[in-house]
């Protein structure tokens, strides 16, 4: 199997095993870091052991339609489509004068949060996920417009997450000057890029190929929700 087949399972009992919770069958991130938990195979155990670590709801990529146990409730179900940067040119991204790249750190959360939000209805950022990997942004006139980050950790592969660019200042390469850092960033540790996408997001599908991504697979991606009877019960 390759790692990128199971993407969280593979990050979470290699390089990010530090942060995991859970055992052989089932591990997650801590909830504050990411939303992301895998299992080794979708077995019966394995979910049970997912719902003892698992009392908030969960994110799962399947490959294909997900097929959860009963009582298991789906939250948010998305298609995504896992891209890949192999070994390709990258081009060089010029942005306006008055914008520029930085690094992000703790300090920045709020104003994280606060673009997330913006861009992400109804959803909000992991406060800890700088834990798992570096974030920049731009920023214009000392206000932050537009961010991206690293999140899951693969052995040979980087993930490139949370893009994000503000609705009143779109179209203005942004995003794409700061996907092009970051893939720039990962091939300097000598590592490969990769990411995942909506599969109605075309617009950034569109910003991803022009940088040399191509599609991988395709995933079932589900916020799901443990019965109660099992995340009551503890390790």
């Amino acid at each position: 199997m390759h790692p990128l087949d199971n993407p969280v399972w593979s990050a979470l009992t290699a390089c990010q095993a530090e942060v995991a919770l859970g055992n052989q069958l089932a591990r997650r991130f801590p909830a504050e870091m990411a939303a992301h938990g895998a299992l080794a195979s979708p077995t019966s155990e394995a979910f049970k052991a997912l719902s003892h670590i698992s009392p908030e709801p969960v994110g799962l990529f399947f490959p294909g339609p997900p097929q959860l146990p009963a009582g298991w409730r789906i939250t948010r179900h998305l298609r995504m489509f896992q891209m890949v940067h192999e070994a390709k040119p990258v081009p060089q991204i010029q942005l306006a004068s008055e914008a520029q790249i930085v690094e992000l750190s703790g300090h920045d959360v709020a104003e994280m949060s606060q673009l997330y939000a913006y861009t992400r209805p109804g959803r909000a950022i992991a406060p800890r996920i700088q834990e798992l990997g570096a974030f920049i942004g731009v920023r214009v006139a000392g206000k932050l417009v537009a961010m991206g980050g690293l999140r899951l950790h693969v052995p040979g592969y980087r993930e490139i997450t949370t893009v994000a660019t503000h609705p009143e200042r779109l179209s203005r390469g942004y995003a794409t000057a700061l996907v092009s850092a970051l893939v720039l960033r990962i091939y300097a540790a000598r590592e490969c890029p990769f990411l995942h996408v909506r599969d109605d997001n075309t617009r950034a599908m569109r910003i991803y190929e022009r940088l040399g991504f191509e599609t991988r697979m395709q995933f079932d991606y589900v916020m799901c929700q443990a019965p109660a009877t099992d995340h009551s019960l503890g390790l």
